[in-house]
């Protein structure tokens, strides 16, 4: 399969509000973007985890910024020393959102796309995602809308930038669908939401079929066949990784009844 990637025409700044030093940058098409560096402090299990979570969440139809895997080298231009020659290779961006700001408190209840938080709560938990917070739902704000988007999922699938077959293995082994680390992890974010909706238990039933009836061998099997060889993904963590995302799809009802539970939903 012959993928064309854009290129990173420039780099313009380093962020300061993230562990993997994304860079504000442009793209050959003058998008303006964000770009996480291949060979970034945190490795390039981050670029996987990236892809991985955004084609999944595209697939699942959540509200996330165009994404996708860029190409910087020698001719990328670099204003502010923000990259090195062993930056230079396939990268992740999303496109940069204009007037966003992290999602704050007093806003949730305004949100045209509230009930996407029932989507939300299944995805961080099938990706095992311990990282939601402010900076990473942005809300965006036009005349007549008011709404959140996903980004920054550099860190999950239980051991974040260190997984392996291992840690899946013996994360099945342990059940680790009873795992309350998730909620404890998110609680201030998610408790935003609780605190501005009336949680209705049915809406994440049928949020949950709307996952069962998605993600499948197949399609994650495309997603790890769309990642560049130079990321350096092993068969035998990439095949461990889709095991355990099944496993997590597979006992999905029982991820609902452990929310449920945990917040004390009749």
């Amino acid at each position: 399969m012959i993928i064309i990637y854009h290129h990173l025409e420039v780099a313009d700044y380093i962020l300061t509000n993230g562990c993997t030093n994304p860079v504000r940058s442009k793209l050959d098409n003058n998008k303006t973007v964000i770009t996480k560096l291949f060979n970034n402090e945190q490795g390039n299990l981050t670029l996987v985890n990236e892809y991985i979570c955004y084609k999944l969440a595209l697939a699942l139809q959540l509200p996330v910024s165009k994404s996708g895997i860029c190409i910087c080298d020698a001719q990328t231009l670099d204003l502010n020393n923000c990259i090195s020659p062993s930056n230079y290779g396939p990268c992740f961006y999303s496109t940069y959102v204009e007037k966003s700001t992290p999602l704050k408190a007093g806003i949730v209840r305004l949100l045209s796309n509230i009930d996407i938080f029932y989507k939300l709560l299944l995805f961080d938990h099938i990706i095992y995602n311990k990282d939601r917070n402010i900076f990473n739902l942005l809300t965006t704000y036009t005349k007549t809308d008011i709404s959140f988007r996903l980004i920054d999922h550099s860190h999950v699938f239980k051991n974040e930038t260190l997984w392996d077959s291992n840690c899946f293995k013996y994360g099945m082994q342990d059940f680790d669908i009873n795992d309350t680390d998730i909620l404890l992890s998110n609680q201030p974010m998610y408790t935003m939401f609780l605190q501005s909706m009336s949680f209705e238990k049915v809406k994440l039933w049928n949020a949950k079929d709307i996952f069962i009836k998605t993600i499948n061998e197949k399609m994650l099997l495309e997603i790890i066949e769309e990642l560049p060889t130079e990321w350096d993904l092993k068969k035998e963590n990439s095949d461990a990784l889709i095991e355990y995302l099944l496993y997590r799809v597979y006992y999905i009802e029982n991820i609902c009844d452990v929310i449920c539970s945990y917040w004390k939903i009749i």
